[in-house]
């Protein structure tokens, strides 16, 4: 219908009670969108007589507002015999989704999410010190292991905790989200959050 190819539809009634449900449906005169139709593309299960009124109605009004009350009437039963065509509206509701492997799932609307914990090493002194860090504990991936240099950084981001193993603490510069964190003692396993750096027992 959007390419006036009307002579391809199986009934010309089909073209005309369409225009009419849908001119109604948009609070339109039904008659004046069926006699634009009419005068522009013939007519359709109309008597000559009637014809001959419809052409004179529609000589007599402006075409431009006719045009375009019959451009939107067509394009809104486009959209309707698509919409019908494709299923969409039909009712049908969907279960939850199902949850993605690996994805935590929000268990309530009032979970305040976590904030993210971003942690950076510098190597200091003369040597650096001997550093590998993990994504939250010993059993987590490793994030790099290896001799950070003096002068070398390296930036972190996860999600809640950090599990790190410094050989000299004092030869590394430890910053969460900007601020300085003092990690004292010797050689040693740590759990880096929010709250701060917890020494782990040696195992």
């Amino acid at each position: 219908m959007e390419d006036e190819q009307f002579d391809l539809l199986p009934d010309p009634s089909y073209v005309r009670g369409f225009l009419r449900a849908y001119s109604t449906y948009l609070q339109l005169d039904p008659q004046l969108v069926l006699d634009e139709y009419d005068s522009r593309f013939g007519d359709i299960g109309q008597s000559a007589e009637d014809a001959r009124r419809a052409r004179r109605r529609a000589e007599a009004r402006p075409r431009r507002r006719e045009a375009q009350l019959l451009w939107l009437a067509i394009g809104g039963v486009t959209g309707i015999a698509l919409l019908a065509w494709l299923g969409i509206g039909g009712g049908e509701t969907t279960g939850p989704a199902e949850p993605v492997p690996g994805v935590p799932t929000t268990t309530s609307s009032s979970t305040t999410p976590s904030q993210a914990l971003d942690v950076t090493f510098t190597g200091r002194g003369n040597r650096g010190s001997y550093l590998e860090v993990r994504n939250r504990s010993d059993a987590g991936p490793t994030l790099y292991s290896g001799v950070l240099v003096p002068a070398a950084t390296r930036s972190f981001s996860f999600q809640d905790a950090a599990w790190v193993r410094i050989g000299k603490p004092e030869a590394i510069a430890v910053t969460v989200n900007g601020e300085p964190l003092d990690i004292r003692g010797g050689t040693g396993t740590f759990l880096i959050t929010q709250a701060g750096a917890e020494r782990l027992p040696a195992g």
